[in-house]
């Protein structure tokens, strides 16, 4: 009975997607190389609790329950997403079916997609500031409960980029994570072996049967990083 009443308490009508004349979406970069680098999300979120409740109030958010909402990226910063005021927005956890872990699920799913090199950076970042709930069926599949995509309403503008500072251990070479078998996506396709070797996808007898410990863009990057190639 008592969570029944807590329930009945929670916001059920908060909002789904964000409002694209608050925000509308904003990038920090949209690089493969720095955001697919392990640990990347950490070195670059930054949001106060002032910036929060400024979020809050523009939204028309007064009073809300411990647990309620998340101030939430609207392009997650696993795809590159900025922490300026234009890509955040308050997002539910307890709106059902769809609430902040759907969009979770999706966000995940196009991480993996823009860092396997299937879509570009650029598709994800548009594709989720646009309206999640669309991407979601586009790149997940149906919707919890069978529901159909949430209306957005009139067309977002096109995502801005936000000018920060990257930060320097994520610049330089250009390495990415390999895929699942050893393979390296297309955005880095020079694999990196247990030996320290690099191996390039054309004229290199053994680059077929190298399983990379790391991927990069080129040559030049994988001996900037101190790898030497095939004698």
């Amino acid at each position: 009975m008592a969570s029944s009443a807590l329930a009945a308490t929670y916001n059920m009508a908060a909002p789904i997607l964000p409002d694209p004349t608050l925000s509308p979406g904003d990038v920090l970069t949209s690089d493969p190389a720095i955001i697919c680098k392990s640990g990347y999300t950490q070195t670059v979120r930054n949001v106060p609790q002032s910036l929060k409740n400024q979020i809050y109030k523009a939204y028309g958010i007064t009073s809300r329950l411990p647990g309620e909402y998340e101030i939430d990226h609207i392009i997650s910063l696993e795809l590159g997403g900025s922490n300026s005021a234009k890509n955040l927005f308050p997002e539910s956890f307890k709106t059902q079916p769809l609430n902040a872990h759907v969009k979770d699920t999706l966000e995940n799913k196009l991480h993996a997609l823009a860092c396997a090199g299937t879509i570009t950076m650029q598709e994800a970042q548009r594709a989720i500031a646009s309206n999640w709930t669309t991407a979601y069926v586009k790149y997940v599949g149906p919707l919890p409960g069978g529901v159909s995509p949430v209306s957005s309403g009139p067309a977002s503008p096109p995502v801005p980029t936000t000018v920060q500072q990257i930060p320097a251990q994520l610049q330089g070479n250009a390495s990415m994570a390999p895929l699942a078998g050893g393979s390296c996506p297309p955005a880095a396709p020079v694999k990196l072996s247990k030996a320290g070797i690099y191996h390039l996808p054309i004229g290199d007898s053994k680059y077929g049967r190298t399983h990379a410990t790391q991927c990069f863009k080129d040559a030049a990057s994988a001996a900037a990083a101190g790898f030497r190639g095939v004698k």
